[in-house]
């Protein structure tokens, strides 16, 4: 007998509920489901964490017969908010996509997540190159999407947040104690020059 591979879809669901809709399309279709998820850190009641979370949120990819299981009958599942595609005829993805994302997920775990740094909040670093280059900074957090960081810059008296690549960071020994800029709903902290 010839195995047939059905194609996949992209399923576009309702804020964090990927992993719902997933396992709801395998447990009442049947479907092989693919949730890209990558390492990062996320914000809990215990502090930042690692985990697995979602590379493209709000998005999976599904392989389902239209033909039996039949585009309402995704939509019609708890959580999921449309099929992609054109109207109301879904778009195939096709399945190299889904292999090329699958080792790209793969690559990203194993460099410890799209966002790895060892950089921590608070620690000195020194931009190396763009137009701040020899500036040194605070380093505050890594930013999604891509490879960014924001950091503090002291310039003109003023601290000043700015989004910079990771790969200009370098890091400066020692990591004094950072200074509160405000106290709270924007209002500055005056300080007199000693």
């Amino acid at each position: 007998m010839e195995s047939f591979e059905h194609p996949w879809y992209a399923v576009h669901t309702r804020p964090h509920k990927e992993v719902l809709v997933a396992a709801l399309l395998e447990d009442r279709l049947d479907a092989t489901v693919f949730l890209p998820e990558v390492l990062q850190k996320a914000r809990s009641a215990m502090g930042l964490r690692m985990g697995l979370r979602p590379l493209f949120p709000t998005y999976l990819f599904v392989q389902v017969d239209l033909n039996e299981h039949p585009p309402s009958a995704v939509r019609s599942l708890p959580g999921v908010l449309r099929l992609l595609g054109s109207g109301n005829t879904p778009l195939a993805v096709p399945t190299p996509v889904i292999e090329a994302l699958g080792v790209e997920c793969q690559r990203l775990n194993a460099a410890g997540g799209p966002f790895a740094t060892d950089l921590a909040p608070g620690e000195r670093v020194r931009l190396t190159s763009g137009p701040l280059a020899g500036l040194e900074a605070v380093f505050v957090e890594p930013l999604a999407p891509g490879d960014r960081a924001a950091v503090l810059l002291q310039f003109l008296n003023r601290e000043t947040q700015v989004t910079v690549d990771l790969a200009e960071l370098e890091r400066v020994s020692g990591r004094p104690p950072r200074q509160r800029s405000s106290r709270g709903q924007g209002r500055p902290i005056r300080r007199r020059n000693s």
